[in-house]
């Protein structure tokens, strides 16, 4: 409760109705007077904030230990101690891909090679040696601590890691994906460092040289084998869209193709010719926009989710499809928290030393995915209320339909992701 002054007057500031005590019984506000001073402001802050986090940490308490219970108390209208459905599904996304978008690369998510011929050399990219770079600095420190071990060829693999995110900065950029093979990286060095070697008297030519091969190296991965053919839709017949436009024009009417077609046409030949013209660049693009659709793509699926529980409850008369989506949403809810958990300890594996303690997070990333895969079963168990033959009948019925259901979002938001470029 503020500490504010109750107000004299028995009128509502906020809708004018009058009053029969401290709170409007028409909009709930307080009739208190309006002016505050910076401690009120503060103490209302601080007041808020320890009232979300109460509701908030009791919420996640329930959600995770009790599969199922906040959506049965929802259903029974106990509401008020528990943050809103669509309030905790809005935070628990928001916060899951955000942290989840900053720990990994969209390399991490995707794993994409526009070029499709075998090759037997380790190509790294970026934030590979970011990654490399953090953990030799984690043995670098341990080893420093033992003062017998010797640090020398820790220190010149940490600085053979800086020497290669430095220069591949340098010369790609802060943002690059791109992946270097053991050549890519030699030219890339000497290449970074050409202002340096010229200084100490290497010929220009020889550095013109270096550079040219690189340039070399980076438009034959780039440009692939030239131009080519997508889908048999031949570059020499149709070079632009406004080629296949014209043609169409000339062409008979037992030739000319349906608007769809034409449409699907035109979009292919400018996928082509975007693929011909900088492959690099239209898989970065297209790994880019497939990952950041994961939140939409599952933001969607949801209400399909809950029909899909629908269908499967079709005889549960008391379940209405809003019961069945708040379920969906607290499942969901659940399903970020628990793998935002797996996900942190599976990053501690990579960055911890001591083989002991990752064979314990191993263990606890074990334990939460076994765990995401019982709560469902368990959630359906107490939310509807049947026995365990009907209910992992259900269980395996939603999850093979969710699948499929979740696929074909996918494959629609890849087609999307595609056209977009």
């Amino acid at each position: 409760m503020s500490h504010l002054e109750e107000r004299k007057e028995k009128i509502c500031l906020n809708c004018k109705t009058e009053l029969y005590g401290r709170y409007c019984h028409v909009c709930g506000q307080e009739n208190l007077e309006p002016k505050e001073s910076v401690w009120h402001l503060v103490n209302h802050f601080f007041q808020d904030i320890t009232h979300f986090d109460g509701k908030f940490f009791t919420t996640v308490k329930d959600l995770i230990t009790k599969p199922g219970f906040l959506s049965l108390e929802y259903m029974k209208g106990k509401r008020a101690s528990y943050l809103n459905p669509i309030r905790m599904y809005v935070f628990t996304s928001a916060i899951f891909f955000l942290i989840v978008f900053s720990l990994r690369g969209t390399s991490d998510f995707m794993k994409l090679n526009e070029n499709t011929e075998p090759t037997k050399e380790k190509e790294e990219s970026i934030s590979d040696w970011q990654r490399q770079s953090k953990k030799t600095e984690t043995r670098l420190k341990i080893a420093r601590a033992d003062k017998d071990e010797d640090t020398t060829e820790i220190k010149e693999d940490l600085t053979y890691l800086n020497e290669k995110i430095v220069a591949a900065k340098k010369i790609y950029g802060d943002t690059s994906s791109r992946k270097f093979d053991a050549k890519d990286v030699l030219l890339m060095i000497l290449r970074a460092n050409s202002d340096s070697l010229r200084k100490n008297g290497m010929p220009d030519s020889i550095i013109n040289k270096m550079n040219e091969a690189l340039i070399k190296k980076d438009s034959l991965k780039l440009a692939g084998k030239g131009e080519e053919d997508l889908f048999n839709i031949s570059v020499k017949k149709y070079p632009t869209p406004a080629a296949y436009d014209s043609l169409q024009k000339i062409a008979s009417s037992n030739e000319h193709d349906s608007w769809l077609t034409r449409l699907y046409m035109r979009k292919m030949i400018e996928i082509r010719n975007e693929l011909n013209k900088d492959k690099k660049r239209f898989f970065e693009e297209f790994k880019e926009k497939v990952v950041h659709s994961f939140p939409k793509i599952l933001f969607i699926s949801l209400p399909f989710f809950a029909l899909i529980l629908k269908l499967v409850y079709v005889r549960r008369k008391q379940y209405y499809y809003t019961s069945h989506g708040i379920f969906t949403i607290h499942l969901y809810c659940a399903t970020f928290i628990l793998m935002l958990i797996y996900i942190l300890f599976n990053q501690l594996q990579g960055i911890t030393p001591w083989k002991w303690l990752n064979a314990i997070f191993m263990l606890i990333d074990l334990a939460i995915f076994l765990y995401v895969l019982l709560y469902f079963y368990k959630a359906m168990r107490r939310f509807y209320g049947q026995g365990r033959f009907k209910t992992i009948i259900k269980y395996l019925i939603v999850g093979f339909l969710a699948f499929i259901v979740n696929m074909l979002i996918f494959l629609l938001f890849i087609l999307i992701s595609a056209i977009s470029i």
